[in-house]
């Protein structure tokens, strides 16, 4: 069977960033939506999404290195 969640809590359908989206090089990666995770449960699958909702980019990452994002909002807007 399919994994539901990865190792950190993380399931398909949740909104995430990188941990370094802080910094100018992971900037972008603020705004994705977890699309699979791995037999493993250690690595999830983002899709990437530009500010007006245009995916622009798809990974495998290790769970660790993405965060869940606060829905509230207002702090991700701004990183």
């Amino acid at each position: 069977m399919w994994p539901m969640h990865a190792k950190n809590g993380l399931k398909r359908g949740d909104r995430v960033k990188h941990i370094n989206s802080h910094r100018s090089k992971w900037k972008h990666l603020v705004n994705g939506e977890v699309e699979d995770i791995s037999m493993t449960e250690e690595s999830v699958y983002v899709k990437w999404y530009d500010d007006n909702g245009n995916p622009v980019h798809w990974a495998k990452y290790d769970c660790h290195k993405i965060e869940k994002r606060d829905e509230g909002g207002k702090n991700d807007e701004q990183t």
